[in-house]
């Protein structure tokens, strides 16, 4: 199913990666990060300079085996890159803003440690997952050790969805696993979404991608279902999925928030054979760019003077999402 969506807009799965991964090898720096284009223009985006890099790192790792794909050094250079950014302990944060030897971020972490394994590189990611695992709160969840997180925002559910997911791609069992699922099922709403946040996308999607992916590994279901049911009513007549925030008027891009809705969908067991995800995919393919990129946005932050002069754009982000979407659906195509 997923070759014949690709076919009726004449393409091919193989070309589209491919072109996906050049993207980022063109905008590969010197240094050997791949930021999002936008920071020539924004000198604010080195904030997320590490966390673009990684999952670009992320999408590379999943895809180079895969498809028609000339490393060049891209690889070396990029890992080159961020063991020089990492704290002490190993662990890295988001970007250049300066924080503590101490301060790191879970979540980009979290991804870091998964680039990793999907390159085969398992030690190294053991080593930085003993790490993240250690700083689990005996109350289940995992906390954002970042002093520029608010402290309401340190405990999302996103941040211990990721950090499970880290765990789990590395056969590593949590220290609190029962208080990791307890916490993740309480902080679930009752139409089944984990909350919207501003300083984590502004999307519902952001937050059920890496809950969803968690619960449903452990087997938590019913949770499960509730959150597919919500991302499904959420889903528009033309197949994507963009939820408008009051305060933001110009904010992540309905690619990403469809990339990450059909990322909750895929995780919550349905694959390209069901209407909502083909309908989104085929949505996904009308709006690829010719670079190979998908827009992802500026990153949303309030419209308020302390913000004012913050601006980064989240085509690397979206793009490296878009290459994750599309290997979970080829991955599940292979096991049927």
């Amino acid at each position: 199913m997923l070759k014949r969506i690709f076919d009726q807009q004449g393409m091919t799965i193989d070309g589209v990666v491919s072109e996906a991964l050049a993207y980022f090898q063109r905008g590969q720096f010197a240094d050997g990060s791949i930021p999002d284009p936008s920071i020539t223009e924004f000198p604010t985006a080195t904030l997320l300079k590490y966390w673009d890099t990684i999952n670009a790192l992320k999408a590379i790792a999943l895809w180079r085996d895969q498809v028609d794909y000339d490393d060049r050094g891209t690889v070396d250079a990029v890992l080159k890159y961020l063991r020089s950014c990492e704290k002490p302990n190993g662990l890295i944060s988001w970007g250049t803003l300066e924080t503590a030897p101490s301060e790191y971020c879970t979540e980009t972490t979290s991804e870091y440690i998964s680039s990793l394994t999907h390159l085969g590189l398992v030690d190294e990611a053991k080593k930085k997952a003993m790490v993240l695992r250690s700083q689990q709160l005996p109350s289940g969840p995992w906390s954002e050790v970042h002093p520029h997180v608010p402290k309401a925002f340190q405990t999302v559910p996103s941040v211990t969805g990721f950090a499970l997911g880290a765990l789990l791609g590395l056969d590593i069992e949590p220290l609190y696993v029962d208080e990791a699922l307890n916490f993740l099922v309480s902080t679930q709403h009752d139409d089944g979404h984990f909350g919207i946040n501003w300083f984590y996308y502004n999307t519902y999607y952001y937050l059920t991608r890496p809950v969803t992916a968690a619960l449903a590994n452990f087997g938590h279901y019913t949770a499960v279902a509730a959150t597919r049911d919500f991302v499904l009513s959420q889903q528009r007549e033309d197949g994507s999925w963009y939820t408008q925030v009051q305060g933001f008027s110009d904010f992540s891009s309905p690619e990403l928030h469809t990339t990450l809705a059909l990322e909750t969908l895929v995780h919550a067991g349905m694959d390209a054979d069901e209407r909502a995800v083909s309908k989104g995919i085929a949505w996904l393919l009308t709006r690829l760019r010719p670079d190979g990129s998908w827009y992802g946005g500026p990153y949303p932050y309030p419209e308020t003077d302390s913000y004012r002069d913050f601006r980064a754009l989240q085509d690397v982000y979206a793009t490296s999402q878009v290459l994750g979407l599309l290997k979970l659906l080829v991955d599940l195509e292979n096991e049927q």
